[in-house]
């Protein structure tokens, strides 16, 4: 058998709580964040990502096959702005690197480095046949007569600045028409595609 509380003791319970109200909840940041913890690292993995893609001078996708290198990055996201190349040309020699040509697609210019990200061409110091090392001579050659030809510019269309080896990806230009495909068409470089090609078959 239930009893009931007296209505006295009820009045005086409820004036005891009104004397006394209860504390308000506080605020606890780090609960808050615990709760929320899948939201925050996913958050920060998709930050990671986008710095790793946009800021770093080389991507984690570019791997080698062989003795060919495969490169996976995206390209043609970026909107060109013309940049005008000026001065005279030597070929590079030496630690010092201010205006010079290494090969037939990489460069330096004010003492930064280029690499003509359109083009591929033969190696000169590593070449895996003399043939190779001859026409990355020829290209060397090339393309330092075309940097001290005057009239060039430079375009950024690689999403990514910079290459794996620290050189800014641009496209040169003379009169509107891309060097490289001048060097194509001579049979000193072939368009790059994501791979190198064997230059001794």
């Amino acid at each position: 058998m239930m009893t009931r509380k007296p209505a006295r003791v009820i009045l005086l319970k409820d004036a005891r709580q009104k004397l006394n109200p209860p504390p308000a909840p506080r605020w606890r940041p780090f609960a808050a964040l615990y709760r929320m913890r899948r939201i925050v690292v996913y958050a920060s993995l998709g930050v990671l990502v986008v710095i790793h893609f946009d800021k770093l001078p080389y991507s984690y996708l570019v791997v080698p096959a062989s003795n060919k290198l495969i490169d996976y990055a995206i390209t043609g996201a970026v909107a060109p702005r013309p940049e005008p190349i000026e001065g005279h040309f030597i070929t590079c020699a030496g630690s010092t690197r201010t205006n010079c040509v290494v090969d037939g697609d990489t460069f330096w210019y004010r003492a930064v480095k280029y690499r003509i990200s359109d083009i591929n061409t033969p190696e000169i110091g590593r070449p895996a046949c003399d043939r190779e090392r001859q026409l990355g001579l020829e290209a060397q050659v090339a393309l330092l007569d075309t940097l001290n030809g005057g009239g060039l510019i430079m375009e950024r269309r690689e999403r990514r600045d910079v290459d794996q080896y620290g050189g800014k990806l641009r496209v040169v230009l003379q009169d509107g028409r891309s060097v490289g495909e001048n060097l194509i068409a001579r049979g000193l470089a072939h368009r790059w595609e994501g791979h190198k090609l064997d230059w001794c078959g």
